[in-house]
């Protein structure tokens, strides 16, 4: 197998390595590490559409991407359960970061459902799970809608976002990236929330993409009155002790470069009073479990809310009032980057 890694051997720094290739009715993912001299093969995982199994060497009592090359490929248990919070044996292996890809063989239901030799930039045994249970993504994938098809890997797509997006394909609109995508969506949620009509292609299909979701916003924030300002905060109430459980691991976390202090917010009802006085959709973001709000300030005032995703490990968005950004958003986008590694390594302890 070593000419086939012989290109990704010029990237540097930790690399995992997959191949994929079917073994009878399993679909395999066989995940390798790059060491200085070789790779070798520290774990697998069969799955099919009824079931999945994780087989792995042993690991080293400290360090959670040291493996132990001379012990056997056991079978570990898929969850295991400590404090409250599950999570696989390889530490979430949809969190595994990956150099490259080599897709061998298929199972013929991957196959039926539009696979080649591509994940299109997807965790493959995200793409293959949700695949295998999705008809919704087996539709993206086979219209070749590659960037709705990897973003609703990770997000949940809901009937009434299903059905707008089908309005807008038929009505040929597009989306350039990750970005506008998911200020679309955020869109869409906002004119559910306010009983608009998402069926119809003017207000779904805007021509200028940041206009149409400011107007939405400025309508939602009207909406959202005193009362209603009050009665979110109330839903708040009721998630913090879920809140604090998942994000006690990074509740003291702060960054700082010169007069920039980037801190977790430290509560589900603070969230939503960042997304009210930034005029921003991130108040709606206190019961989403893989996602850390981060709020900017410079003297105790708000710059910017910063969105990063724990599965991806990546920042997802950093916008200043009314989503715009500001003088310092390559700044702070520069600060919370460098601090990913250290975000990675807090949530990993925490499992």
């Amino acid at each position: 197998m070593e000419w086939e890694f012989k290109y990704y051997y010029k990237r540097k720094g930790l690399a995992y390595f997959l191949v994929m290739e079917r073994c009878k009715e399993y679909q395999v993912i066989r995940y390798y590490y790059k060491t200085t001299r070789r790779l070798f093969e520290f774990a697998q995982v069969w799955m099919n559409s009824q079931e999945k199994h994780v087989l792995a060497k042993d690991r080293h009592p400290f360090g959670c991407d040291r493996w132990k090359e001379d012990s056997n490929m056991t079978l570990k248990p898929w969850f295991k359960y400590e404090l409250k919070y599950a999570y696989s044996y390889l530490g979430g292996v949809d969190r595994l970061g990956f150099s490259g890809v080599i897709v061998r063989s298929l199972l013929p239901e991957l196959k039926k459902r539009g696979m080649c030799k591509s994940t299109h930039n997807v965790n493959p045994y995200r793409f293959v799970w949700e695949l295998l249970h999705n008809n919704r993504l087996e539709t993206l994938l086979k219209v070749r809608q590659y960037l709705l098809m990897g973003y609703f890997c990770y997000e949940t797509l809901t009937d009434a976002l299903w059905q707008s997006i089908r309005i807008a394909l038929r009505h040929g609109y597009h989306w350039d990236n990750k970005e506008e995508l998911k200020d679309w969506c955020d869109m869409i949620g906002i004119m559910n929330k306010i009983g608009a009509d998402t069926h119809n292609p003017h207000y779904i299909c805007p021509t200028d993409l940041k206009k149409a979701h400011d107007m939405w916003n400025k309508r939602y924030r009207r909406y959202l009155d005193v009362e209603q300002l009050k009665h979110e905060l109330e839903k708040a109430a009721m998630y913090e002790s879920t809140f604090f459980e998942n994000r006690k691991a990074f509740l003291d976390l702060v960054f700082k470069s010169r007069e920039i202090e980037v801190s977790v917010i430290q509560s589900a009802q603070d969230i939503v009073r960042e997304g009210d006085a930034m005029h921003h959709c991130v108040g709606m973001y206190y019961n989403k479990p893989n996602s850390l709000i981060m709020s900017a300030k410079i003297d105790g005032k708000r710059i910017e809310t910063i969105e990063v995703n724990l599965i991806t490990y990546q920042l997802v968005q950093s916008r200043g009032l009314q989503n715009c950004s500001t003088k310092y958003h390559n700044r702070i986008v520069r600060l919370v980057k460098k601090h990913l590694d250290e975000i990675k390594e807090r949530n990993i302890k925490a499992a």
